[in-house]
């Protein structure tokens, strides 16, 4: 009898609250999807230039966190069907049925729906991995195909993970149930969820509190855009701003909720007209009324929606910022730097010959194109000694090595005079930095002679990240005839291939190669930092950075955040939209009879249907109101202190591409479930007005 009467339920449940199952089910199949990726049995199927296994390490472990978040919902949801249902529950109780009974039934009940909607979710989850592996080849520019099947290591992951969750909230669910009263349970329906009951002074002295907070976010905002615009770059010390204007944000939305329906009903008593016009006081009533029981409710789903844009367009951003962030730093195929740091004189920085390795590379068919070794040369053997990052020295490059290199990375050639010099500056540099540089250094004196600056005084075309020294940003260039004269800093090794080099071999040239190599090479050399050092672990002061496996791994890494930052982002927005729905369908089920007795008031349904409207178009815009001007405040912040890193790396029109797609995808989930709530919510009514 239990079981029936327990599959009866959680068939008139899934009914009533069809929203939280879809929402469910889409979770589930997000979480199979993404967890397919690392199955044993899966395989990209892309050229051996790219290793995914870090992708598929860091999707499976980040969806179990993100996917967790989803207990909150589960939680929320069962204690809000247990709330409603109580009075059922106590029926059943003076029928004579035990009170553990009819929890153990509650439990069943909700573990059906689960059940339900994981198997549901779980094929469907066959469909959304196509379409993630699909954005993996795409990003990888490969060729995509698709491959339906079930990963039956995947299945048993994916309902281990969520029957727990449904067994930890059902069980906690049955210890709350046998611990309630029969007469609490009969009375149940008569309470509110959270309800407040203060002075109006109280409330007034709250809503002011939260006019003080939102005052104090757009202080912080207005300080920062001010040092911002005035120093080019934020300190340390300003970074403070940041948390207060977040802090402040959120403890004023929390402040507007508490007193909200206190400053309607203030201002509905004194705007008449208004308030008796038609069926707004019947409208108003509604609203006061959602508000006024769900304060923290409502500031939460506000901060939560806040959450979840920030994460579909930041994760876009950061990952579109990756890739520009890439043709930066790796240009060439492989790039081999040492640094001089690690020495304590002078006479101990390497002098390095990479021929031997030059022919290794050809030997081994690394298929090399074109290569330079390049030297780069302190102006005075005093920077050597010049280590704090404020005062690091900027190198000097020959004009033969420079325009070696720009030909590799076809650029036009770079002419200078005997007695002058030009720089090359990173893209990251500001035009005000470097143009207050070159006015403050448009002369140099290098061992008694005079240079001056060319009339092409800098050039900013992508020369690598690693040509430059630490902490700095720029190179200088001078003519081959001084550079003789000057003291070597370090000597790099560059070069491009003509086809491209496998992961695997990338990655063993880079880890094993090189090291032994300068090993063998320098190992009186590596003795004496080892000794100076006492770290007991060997350090080469030599750094291989092979393009291929720059790519691969940064490739893993957009990829994460693309696909992680839509999913949190996904979570989060079905998590507060499901919630607000569940708000507003709940009123529908336990409210008809204020719409019938409209109607009996000579009310049209027609009329009705534009009152529901009203009602849910209000409730939902409410809090993401709040979100939307905290989503403004945070971007114009963020635009503002990475100008530059945007301006270089990402461009102002991808930067407004991804904000774009960002945006249309929340509106996206946010127009479902507003007009799921909305249908859902009319035939509730109409059901009630047939009994």
């Amino acid at each position: 009898m239990f079981a029936r009467l327990a599959i009866g339920n959680a068939k008139r449940s899934i009914k009533d609250y069809l929203i939280y199952f879809i929402t469910i089910t889409l979770c589930v199949s997000f979480f199979y999807a993404f967890t397919s990726l690392s199955s044993s049995s899966y395989k990209f199927i892309t050229e051996g230039s790219y290793n995914f296994e870090m992708l598929q390490n860091i999707l499976k472990y980040s969806t179990y966190g993100i996917t967790a978040l989803l207990i909150i919902l589960i939680g929320y949801v069962n204690q809000y069907m247990m709330r409603r249902r109580q009075r059922e529950f106590a029926t059943y109780i003076l029928l004579g049925t035990e009170q553990k009974s009819v929890a153990f039934m509650f439990f069943i009940e909700t573990l059906l729906i689960g059940i339900v909607s994981i198997i549901l979710g779980i094929f469907i989850g066959t469909l959304f991995s196509q379409v993630v592996t699909a954005l993996v080849l795409l990003t990888a520019k490969q060729e995509i195909v698709f491959s339906f099947r079930l990963y039956m290591d995947t299945v048993v992951i994916t309902f281990l993970f969520f029957i727990a969750m449904f067994c930890i909230i059902g069980i906690f669910n049955i210890r709350v149930l046998n611990k309630k009263k029969l007469i609490d349970m009969l009375h149940a329906d008569k309470k509110t969820e959270f309800q407040f009951k203060r002075s109006s002074k109280v409330y007034i002295i709250t809503f002011m509190t939260s006019v003080m907070m939102y005052g104090v976010c757009g202080y912080c905002t207005y300080k920062l855009i001010s040092i911002i615009n005035h120093s080019g770059m934020i300190e340390i010390s300003d970074r403070v701003y940041i948390p207060f204007a977040l802090i402040s944000f959120i403890i004023g939305t929390y402040a507007l909720f508490y007193s909200l329906a206190y400053i309607i009903i203030f201002i509905k008593n004194r705007w008449l007209h208004f308030k008796y016009e038609y069926t707004n006081l019947f409208l108003i009533g509604s609203i006061v009324s959602k508000i006024k029981t769900a304060p923290i409710l409502m500031a939460t789903i506000a901060i939560t929606f806040l959450g979840a844009s920030l994460s579909f367009t930041l994760t876009l951003i950061l990952s579109q910022w990756s890739l520009g962030y890439l043709d930066y730093r790796a240009p060439y195929d492989i790039s081999i730097s040492n640094e001089y740091a690690i020495a304590s004189n002078i006479k101990d920085i390497p002098k390095i010959d990479y021929n031997d390795l030059t022919e290794y590379l050809h030997k081994e068919g690394y298929n090399i194109d074109e290569y330079r070794q390049v030297e780069k040369y302190f102006l005075q053997d005093e920077d050597f000694y010049q280590r704090e990052k404020s005062s690091m020295p900027i190198l000097a490059i020959g004009l033969s090595d420079f325009n070696k290199l720009r030909d590799m990375l076809g650029y036009d050639k770079v002419d200078l005079g005997e007695n002058e010099f030009t720089m090359q500056w990173a893209k990251m540099a500001s035009e005000a930095e470097l143009k207050r540089y070159i006015k403050e250094h448009s002369t140099l004196k290098i061992n008694g002679q005079h240079f001056t600056i060319s009339s092409e005084p800098y050039f900013k075309e992508s020369i690598g990240e690693g040509v430059y020294n630490y902490f700095t940003d720029a190179l200088i260039v001078l003519p081959d005839a001084i550079c003789k004269e000057l003291t070597i800093a370090s000597t790099d090794f560059l070069a491009n291939t003509t086809k491209e080099i496998s992961y695997e071999k990338a990655s063993y040239f880079e880890k094993q190669i090189v090291p032994k190599w300068f090993e063998l090479k320098h190992n009186d050399l590596l003795s004496k930092y080892d000794e100076e050092l006492k770290s007991g672990e060997r350090f080469y002061p030599i750094h291989t950075n092979m393009k291929v496996v720059e790519v691969s791994e940064i490739l893993n890494a957009t990829l994460a955040m693309r696909i992680l930052g839509i999913y949190l982002g996904t979570v989060l927005l079905m998590i507060s939209l499901t919630v607000l729905a569940l708000q507003q369908l709940a009123d529908s089920i336990e409210h008809k009879a204020r719409f019938k007795t409209l109607t009996k008031l000579g009310i049209d349904h027609k009329e009705i249907s534009k009152i529901i409207l009203k009602q849910i178009s209000i409730y939902f815009v409410l809090p993401i109101s709040i979100a939307i001007i905290g989503y403004v405040l945070f971007i114009s912040n963020y635009i503002q202190l990475y100008r530059q890193e945007i301006n270089s790396y990402i461009g102002d029109q991808a930067f407004r591409l991804n904000v774009g797609i960002s945006i249309l995808l929340i509106l996206g989930i946010y127009v479902v479930y507003f007009i799921a709530t909305y249908y859902t919510f009319k035939r509730n009514v109409k059901d009630g007005f047939k009994r």
